[in-house]
């Protein structure tokens, strides 16, 4: 695939930084936030739902992320 192919799917958006532990789910911290490798940050929203094939990628708007435990994550407003 030539890089023109490339989407923003393909990015890195490894985790870079996390803020303050606002509580816990499953016994794993909830950071606040978390800022990716592209220096974007997301706030926490929400506790991912889980359905009979366990967490559905389909409960995401376009402006966020799920990540493990089952942590869904919005774009922050702030720059």
């Amino acid at each position: 695939m030539s890089d023109d192919d490339k989407t923003d799917d393909t990015e890195d958006n490894t985790i870079v930084e996390k803020g303050p532990s606002i509580g816990e789910y499953r016994r794993e911290s909830i950071p606040e936030y978390i800022v990716d490798s592209n220096g974007v940050r997301f706030d926490f929203n929400r506790i991912a739902l889980e359905g009979d094939g366990g967490l559905e990628p389909s409960q995401l708007d376009q402006n966020e992320c799920l990540i493990a435990p089952g942590l869904i994550y919005r774009r922050s407003k702030t720059v």
